[in-house]
């Protein structure tokens, strides 16, 4: 009789912990869903320029040393990308679980079709191959294969060797090396210079020969080579002509490449973007198709911009008054032609607080100003005019606020991480994961099964109490939780939201009236073209597109 009830206890000990036995397959099991892996390619490359080194000592020609690779860096400073047919890949996602389908970025929008996310143009391999094939084009800051130049000036450091240069590429971070030598012989300079790819691994040397009294001025085709090589790609002759207007500005990509008659440029072939831009008239875009072999020659015809909209300034001293980087004259100004679109008028004393005003100029209308200039420094006032607590500004502390946020999110990645962690430490330690394993361990060791069985609940228990306690100190963002994506409170939570919620608070009340007016600048059009689309144009062009 004795030995039923035990038996009777046993079984009833297996039916009440049943549930908590199937549960350790959550320990063990990875999730259902599978995702494909995504590639992030590398978006930038250093490019360090060195100072040269003269192969025969002289002093009287020291300046050299220096004055070479300045003059190299004035024409290397066109240079914005690099042209690499095969871009380093930075981080590679992979896939988990079996047969993978969609990538995670297509899962969230399947599960979420009415939000609208700005989706990456290049994805995988694939998408990268179509661009190869031409199948795909796209512009230069959207294909992974244009990579951005930064160029780091290493004037304080010895001239270099080729040889030297692998070991200077890693300890100073330098994808690029430029360096070389010098020598000068019967008033002719004889330069020697070696571009290293620390990629390739390859060093590709450069040689040019001048005369020593206009080797500034003639060191420009030296420096247009290393560019070429730097861009990786065929170039091609670009000339461009604004129907004899002389000095306007044209741009390439965003590229200053001079002002017109624009001749003997050359830059990569592919599919650019063209902007045409003087004082006085509207500003041109156009796209372009640069092909290899054949130069582009283009002649631009402008349009004047009339000054068909007015501007009456007033002001309680004579100031002088600034459209954009345009002089107006001396206040007052009664009834002045000026462009139509949007700009920033500047009026502006000696001894006096520059004032600053928007001006949203329409055909054949006027804009008044009446200004009350006021006595000080300009730069001593616009530092200090919002300054809360000592030398801390609401903008300041708006950015300490957002920092704060940072530091929280930090906290609530580690605490979910630590909860993670519980679980995945008692896995190691649970021997038996489902229930035929277990029934069998009973039945061949009945004596053993209830210490055993003890021991793996006692040990499951401590892992979810202490997930729990930490995800419970965490919170949990709607982005993470995929039961409901519902926001699920906790202490790093509502402090993320706290000082995001301070961020905008010190923001907002840092925005007056004035410093919206001295922060303002026109606004990026959405297309530049002849016409009244133009307006926003010539302003924007004004203050973003100078040389």
């Amino acid at each position: 009789m004795k030995h039923k009830i035990s038996a009777l206890f046993i079984i009833l000990g297996l039916v009440s912990n049943t549930l908590p036995l199937y549960s350790i397959d959550d320990y063990y099991n990875f999730p259902n869903q599978s995702y494909k892996g995504s590639v992030v390619y590398e978006s930038s490359r250093n490019l360090c320029l060195f100072p040269f080194v003269a192969t025969t000592p002289d002093p009287t020609k020291e300046y050299l040393i220096k004055g070479i690779p300045s003059v190299l860096l004035s024409e290397l400073r066109n240079l914005e990308y690099t042209y690499v047919e095969h871009p380093k890949s930075n981080v590679v996602y992979h896939s988990f679980g079996d047969a993978p389908v969609l990538t995670l970025q297509e899962k969230i929008d399947a599960e979420s079709p009415n939000v609208k996310r700005k989706k990456k143009e290049i994805n995988d391999e694939k998408d990268l191959q179509d661009l190869r094939s031409g199948k795909k084009q796209l512009a230069p800051e959207k294909d992974p294969r244009y990579i951005k130049v930064t160029i780091k000036q290493q004037w304080d450091r010895k001239a270099p060797t080729p040889d030297e240069s692998f070991g200077l590429a890693t300890k100073l971070n330098c994808d690029y090396i430029v360096g070389g030598s010098f020598e000068v012989k019967d008033n002719e300079l004889f330069t020697k210079v070696f571009l290293y790819d620390d990629f390739e691994g390859k060093t590709i040397p450069f040689e040019h020969k001048t005369s020593v009294i206009r080797a500034y001025q003639e060191m420009g085709p030296l420096g247009e080579s290393i560019r070429e090589k730097l861009q990786g790609r065929d170039t091609t002759a670009v000339e461009v002509s604004a129907a004899g207007e002389e000095g306007a500005l044209v741009y390439l990509d965003g590229i200053y490449l001079g002002k017109t008659p624009l001749i003997g440029k050359k830059f990569p072939v592919g599919k650019r973007s063209l902007f045409v831009f003087k004082e006085g008239f509207h500003p041109y875009k156009q796209e372009i198709q640069l092909e290899k072999g054949k130069p582009f020659l283009l002649d631009v015809q402008l349009s004047l911009k009339l000054s068909n909209s007015f501007i009456t300034v007033t002001s309680n001293v004579e100031s002088d008054v600034y459209l954009g980087i345009q002089y107006l004259g001396k206040t007052p100004l009664s009834h002045l032609a000026i462009p139509s679109g949007m700009n920033r008028l500047r009026i502006s004393k000696e001894g006096h607080i520059d004032s600053f005003r928007a001006v949203d100029a329409h055909d054949n209308e006027e804009v008044v100003v009446d200004v009350q200039m006021r006595e000080g420094k300009t730069d001593v006032y616009y530092k200090n005019k919002q300054n809360v607590f000592l030398d801390h500004t609401y903008k300041d502390f708006a950015t300490y606020s957002l920092y704060g946020s940072l530091l929280f999110y930090a906290s609530y990645v580690y605490l979910n991480y630590a909860s993670r962690q519980a679980y995945s430490a008692a896995r190691s330690q649970v021997t038996l994961v489902n229930a035929s394993a277990i029934s069998s361990f009973y039945q061949n060791n009945p004596n053993e099964f209830f210490f055993w069985y003890g021991v793996q609940n006692s040990i499951i228990d401590d892992a979810e109490s202490k997930a729990k306690n930490l995800k419970r100190v965490a919170g949990t963002l709607p982005m993470e939780n995929r039961r409901d994506r519902q926001l699920v409170g906790g202490p790093m939570v509502i402090m993320m939201g706290l000082m995001l919620v301070s961020a905008a608070t010190f923001y907002i009340l840092g925005l007056d009236e004035e410093t919206l007016e001295f922060g303002y600048i026109p606004l990026n059009p959405s297309s530049v073209s002849y016409g009244q689309s133009a307006r926003e144009g010539y302003g924007y062009m004004q203050f973003n597109v100078r040389y």
